[in-house]
């Protein structure tokens, strides 16, 4: 005896299953933590590897560079003769009270043994009152808006074991293998 099965209906056609939502969002969630473990493994390193290469991290405490580089932001300043700062560099400057000044140079000129410098910041509307008098400043190369905070947490005590500890578990799940159990795996070919 013959069989005949007639051709399959729309509502019997297998379709391939979509990944369910929640799978999209911890994979998106998976590669922020990635990414935030990649930001914070940056700016640790630097600050370990800045002092070997005549560099520091700078912590800006005033919002006078903003928006550029508001409160909160970590700078990364090349220690240099003052003579090579030009106009338009943001340089870190010591005042006479011994607190630093970080500020964009608008001009300079030659003084006695040193350089003049006048300064402005981003977001005020003069420039300083006195021009700062200097024979080294810390010309900044770069810098992260609101990193600050994480070289703050870089340098309190025991970070270090916390930190490590926390980006070995963010690589840990973002390596994870899922295709253990059958049904992750089917549901993977599935999708492809």
């Amino acid at each position: 005896m013959t069989s005949h099965v007639g051709p399959a209906t729309a509502a019997h056609v297998a379709r391939p299953r979509e990944p369910m939502r929640w799978h999209r969002l911890a994979r998106r969630a998976r590669t922020g933590a990635v990414t935030a473990a990649a930001l914070i493994g940056l700016v640790v390193l630097l600050a370990a590897l800045a002092p070997f290469l005549g560099m520091r991290l700078v912590r800006l405490e005033t919002g006078s560079m903003s928006p550029g580089f508001p409160t909160g932001s970590v700078l990364l300043v090349r220690d240099a003769d003052a003579s090579e700062a030009v106009a338009g560099d943001i340089v870190t400057v010591r005042r006479a009270d011994g607190a630093s000044v970080t500020h964009r140079v608008v001009s300079t000129s030659a003084a006695g043994d040193g350089v003049s410098l006048t300064l402005k910041g981003d977001a005020n509307d003069q420039v300083d009152p006195k021009p700062y008098l200097a024979n080294r400043v810390g010309i900044v190369l770069g810098g992260i808006p609101w990193g600050g905070d994480l070289v703050v947490l870089a340098r309190s005590e025991g970070a270090i074991p916390l930190l490590a500890g926390f980006v070995s578990l963010l690589v840990l799940w973002a390596w994870w293998p899922q295709g253990r159990n059958p049904a992750h795996a089917r549901r993977r070919t599935e999708v492809a």
